[in-house]
């Protein structure tokens, strides 16, 4: 269980690396300006006062430098998530923006001495546990002015990680994580549970149900507003990605390789923005090739786009007033796209419907089957055990079939993952010899009956081990769910970015 959080840990870490690299590209997209008009046009008020592009664009430009001196806890915890790259980081900036009228009136500026006493501290900047005035400069001469930046700058990074770490150390200083609950999520993935499972298939009920005409005709006249044909689309994509030996590099290494083509795509994004008409002659013009995908919907999408979903659901939110997309991030690299056609949802016909009208009501009466059968079974069940029979028998006494699998831990299912899941996904929580109501399976095809022979306790020991290695970073994990909390009802209090609207930020 250990290597599988540790592995988990570790792809959230590449993710986030490669989003904040990656976000230099983005700093002035023509994206950007959809929120307002040009540098100097308004976003919205916070506290009162008006925020301006140019205020958001100086932050969001700071984001690779605040990634560069590791302050990976302020970037998670003030990304907000979001529809698209542009509004995460305006949503970063918001959050800044903020979070320095807060420190001010909690009284815990940062001054000069504290700023320069924390840019000393920085592990870049130490030789032997000692500050390096020489590691300082190349890296204010190697990094920062090259990539257009000050030593300023990077005093207002720093500035901003101590009022980030001021006002949370306030906010999660008073929300440790309970060891109870800790103990009890460790036993619940980690006690061995030895079930017994009664499956009902859903297709040998419904090889059994019958529909009549006036059954189909009945059902369309009820539902035919909502038998409507699904909305399909057709987009133009331009691709910027991973070459198959770049695939196979090292994790820093194909960071880089990313931000080279986000570099490129950001570039050619940025052109036909201004200019959607022109999208084939513009990726010509730079050698790019475009392709078009077949005609499809959100249940059956095009090959070209099934494999990310971040794909499909940027090729839905195309319009036609704004039919070219910002930069989208998959897998292997990043595609821009062109809404190229829409066909219209339209309703159907009886003719058209009546095979998806059958299957619907088959569907109807085979679960209707499949529930009275579990309750007559449940009835059964209840009067066997009470009179001392065990649930297997019970069972198989009512003329049907039991699953036993291996006993199994849900941290560690084996064979039984889709069992570990679907009681994970449902909340089931049984004691020793209690039964389950009736589930339905995660892909439909059956509906199950759980019943809990035993559990078997957890080795204490290894309890001991688990705490000591887990539970300061669960804590930690923890503590993020009041901050967040209190960055959604601080940003109300002082207004939100137009985003965002009256929901949470992220």
């Amino acid at each position: 269980m250990l290597d599988s959080i540790r592995k988990r840990q570790r792809t959230l870490l590449t993710l986030i690396t490669i989003v904040v690299i990656v976000a230099f590209a983005w700093f002035y997209n023509p994206a950007s300006m959809r929120h307002a008009e040009g540098p100097g046009g308004a976003l919205g008020k916070l506290n009162g006062r008006t925020i301006i592009v140019s205020d958001v664009q100086k932050i969001e430009r700071t984001m690779q430098l605040a990634y560069s001196m590791r302050m990976q806890d302020m970037l998670q915890d003030l990304t907000p998530q979001a529809r698209t790259r542009d509004d995460s980081y305006l949503g970063f900036a918001w959050n800044v923006l903020l979070l320095r009228d807060e420190a001010k009136q909690l009284q815990i500026e940062p001054t000069p001495d504290q700023i320069a006493k924390a840019e000393k501290a920085l592990p870049q900047f130490q030789t032997n546990n000692q500050f390096d005035p020489s590691k300082y400069q190349q890296f204010v001469d190697g990094a920062l002015k090259p990539n257009g930046f000050t030593a300023g700058d990077l005093d207002d990074v720093v500035a901003d990680h101590l009022r980030y770490t001021g006002v949370t150390d306030l906010v999660k200083g008073s929300t440790p994580l309970p060891e109870a609950i800790f103990k009890e999520q460790y036993n619940v993935l980690n006690e061995k549970l030895s079930l017994a499972i009664v499956r009902f298939s859903r297709a040998e009920f419904e090889s059994s149900v019958q529909v009549s005409d006036d059954e189909i005709q009945k059902y369309y006249d009820q539902h035919k507003e909502t038998i409507i044909s699904p909305e399909k689309r057709t987009v133009e994509l331009v691709s910027f990605l991973l070459t198959d030996e770049q695939k196979k590099l090292a994790d820093d290494q194909k960071v880089a390789a990313k931000k080279a083509l986000a570099e490129n795509a950001d570039a050619f994004a940025q052109a036909v923005l201004q200019s959607p008409e022109n999208f084939n002659q513009i990726a010509k013009d730079k050698g790019l090739q475009v392709l078009q995908t077949e005609s499809f919907s959100l249940d059956k999408p095009d090959k070209a786009l099934a494999t990310d979903p971040g794909l499909l659901r940027e090729a839905f939110n195309l319009t036609k007033e704004n039919p070219v997309s910002d930069v989208v991030e998959a897998n292997d690299g990043f595609y821009v796209m062109k809404l190229a056609n829409i066909d219209a949802s339209r309703p159907l016909s009886l003719a058209e419907a009546k095979e998806q009208v059958i299957t619907a009501i088959k569907e109807e009466k085979a679960q209707a089957a499949i529930q009275a059968k579990a309750k007559d079974l449940r009835e059964k069940i209840d009067t066997e055990m009470k009179n001392g029979t065990g649930f297997v028998q019970a069972v198989e006494s009512a003329g049907l079939k039991v699953e036993t699998p291996e006993p199994f831990t849900l941290a560690d299912p084996g064979k039984n993952t889709g069992i570990a899941q679907l009681i994970a996904m449902s909340g089931l929580t049984l004691e020793a010899n209690e039964t389950s109501k009736l589930l339905q399976d995660q892909d439909g095809a059956s509906s199950l009956i759980i019943h809990l022979i035993k559990k078997d306790p957890v080795d204490p020991q290894k309890y001991e081990e688990f705490k000591k290695t887990m539970f300061a970073q669960q804590s930690a994990g923890y503590e993020r769910i009041p901050i967040r909390e209190w960055l959604r009802v601080e940003l109300q209090k002082a207004g939100r970015p137009p985003i965002f609207g009256p929901g949470p930020t992220g």
